[in-house]
């Protein structure tokens, strides 16, 4: 399953472009809470071959690790966090980025952010498959977690993509973004044989996988 998200990530990353290169310096949480302390002293410190945000003078911030789990809390609605996601923090905080600057950016971080959102995916549904009435529910109103992915259907999977896609970035997906996403859904059901796609665990590593790729993609640990 992780490699389905790595695959997913690696999939929005191109379609970002240069967004990656536009990195600087913000405000940076206390870990695990959301107190704020501004860490301006690693502003400076980048060496001077390092290709730090404020020599390109790009108005966009790294989430640290603190703030990487506070925000993927906040945009999914995730109150609180299980033993699993502390533990899944915990092994992926070396990976996250210390502060804010570009030069932090690398593959390992964006491989740890995948493994991270993976795990806070993964509450978010327990926490909405609680939820019987499916109208209550914030991102997984439209899919019928009884049933195998092949009943997912483009409308019901499109419109679960939306909800992500304003809360995790806080716009709507573009046309490519959809057409890559939806792309996956194709990928993802085809490689299941047919006895794996209709039963109802399929449907759930899908949307697991769709989530977990859209919370750890370039916008939406950065801003």
């Amino acid at each position: 399953m992780m490699n389905k998200y790595i695959k997913m990530t690696l999939l929005f990353v191109p379609l970002m472009g240069l967004a990656v290169f536009g990195f600087n310096n913000c405000a940076r949480y206390n870990q695990l809470n959301d107190s704020a302390s501004t860490d301006s002293a690693s502003l400076g410190n980048t060496d001077s071959g390092s290709l730090s945000s404020q020599k390109l003078g790009l108005p966009y911030a790294l989430l640290s690790a603190e703030q990487t789990l506070t925000s993927m809390m906040k945009v999914t609605n995730v109150t609180t966090i299980s033993n699993t996601l502390l533990s899944e923090y915990n092994v992926r905080y070396g990976s996250l980025a210390a502060g804010n600057d570009l030069s932090m950016a690398n593959g390992p971080l964006f491989l740890g952010t995948t493994s991270l959102a993976g795990e806070v995916c993964n509450n978010l549904l327990t926490q909405e498959k609680g939820v019987m009435d499916p109208a209550a529910r914030n991102f997984f109103g439209s899919i019928n977690f009884a049933s195998g992915a092949t009943s997912v259907t483009d409308t019901s999977f499109n419109t679960s993509v939306r909800g992500m896609a304003r809360s995790f970035w806080g716009r709507n997906e573009t046309t490519e973004e959809l057409a890559l996403i939806q792309q996956y859904k194709t990928d993802f059901i085809s490689a299941l044989d047919e006895t794996t796609r209709t039963q109802a665990a399929s449907t759930s590593n899908l949307m697991l996988a769709s989530c977990a790729a859209i919370l750890s993609s370039v916008d939406a640990i950065s801003y």
